[in-house]
């Protein structure tokens, strides 16, 4: 993917980044010829300028436990879609949710421990709010590419 707006070093420095976030200042610069301090810099400005939001990683939710991959569209009353949404949110389980357009729908992912734990996720914790009118729920049975933001 071509990011018009920044030069090439630090397209350059953010594909690097993007392969690997623990690449060391120093390994980067080796790579493209700068000083460590340089890339730094340009790391700080990218950062500042919020290009860059955060470096994290990527857990193996099966590993820890987690097998049961799900999929909600909880269609919710409109005067509730706030309500719900925070309640939700604050659920460990849920790893995003997002408003969509259409009916008041609230789209959500949540990685459970296993068939147990989603029939009791569905019924004490999405059931149960206020504003809920109807849930669809899909579980995942295979993935083919699992993103982690914008893809380079």
């Amino acid at each position: 993917m071509e990011l018009p707006h920044l030069d090439q070093t630090d397209q350059d420095i953010i594909k690097l980044l993007h392969e690997n976030g623990r690449m060391s200042y120093a390994k980067i610069g080796e790579l493209l010829n700068l000083s460590r301090v340089a890339i730094q810099k340009r790391v700080e400005s990218l950062i500042e300028n919020e290009i860059i939001e955060n470096f994290t990683i990527r857990l193996n939710a099966t590993k820890l436990g987690k097998v049961v991959s799900a999929f909600f569209e909880v269609e919710v009353e409109p005067r509730f879609v706030q309500q719900v949404g925070d309640s939700l949110s604050a659920d460990p389980n849920v790893i995003s949710i997002y408003q969509m357009t259409g009916p008041s729908t609230l789209h959500m992912h949540a990685l459970l421990k296993d068939d147990a734990a989603l029939e009791h996720f569905l019924f004490q914790h999405i059931y149960t709010l206020e504003g809920v009118v109807s849930v669809t729920t899909q579980v995942v049975i295979k993935r083919f590419k699992q993103g982690t933001g914008l893809e380079l």
